[in-house]
C-alpha cells in the first residue's frame, strides 16, 4: 500500500490535489503495463466546489501519447464543502515507461471553472532502466 509521503502534491489557491501511482503487477498483460493512480482533492477554501472532470495525457518514452478526458469521476460529480476531501482511483496502460500529467476541472461557488493541474507522475515499467524525470 502507500503512505501520504508517497503522494506528489500541487496546489492552486485553496484547492490541493495529491496523486500517487503504482505498477499493478497483477494486471500486466501482453505488451502493456498497467498502473493504478490515485487522486485526492482537498477543498481548503471557504466555499463549496464542484468536481466536473479530468483531462489526462499519458506520453511514453517512445513519444506515443494518449489522452483520457472524462466528465466526472467514475460517474460521480462530487461537490465538496469547505474542508472536505474526495478520493478517486483509476488505472492507465502503456507499452513502455511513461509520464502522466493533466488537470481536474473544478467549478467554484460562482460557477467559474478552473483547471487545476494534477501532479506529474512517472510511470516506470519494471523492465526499463531509464528514468523519466518530472
Amino acid at each position: 500500500m502507500y503512505s501520504t509521503q508517497d503522494f506528489e502534491t500541487t496546489q492552486q489557491g485553496e484547492i490541493v490535489i495529491s496523486a500517487y501511482n503504482e505498477l499493478l503487477q497483477e494486471k500486466v498483460a501482453g505488451d502493456e503495463f498497467c498502473w493504478g493512480f490515485y487522486l485526492r482533492i482537498e477543498n481548503n477554501s471557504q466555499d463549496k466546489i464542484s468536481l466536473l472532470g479530468r483531462d489526462i495525457s499519458i506520453t511514453d518514452i517512445k513519444g506515443r501519447s494518449v489522452s483520457l478526458n472524462s466528465e466526472g469521476f467514475g460517474g460521480q460529480l462530487p461537490e465538496l464543502e469547505p474542508g472536505e476531501v474526495f478520493e478517486f482511483e483509476d488505472y492507465a496502460t502503456s507499452k513502455a515507461s511513461a509520464v502522466l500529467c493533466g488537470s481536474c476541472r473544478i467549478a467554484d461557488s460562482s460557477h467559474k471553472i478552473m483547471n487545476i493541474e494534477i501532479p506529474v507522475l512517472s510511470l516506470i515499467a519494471n523492465d526499463n532502466q531509464q528514468r523519466i524525470l518530472h
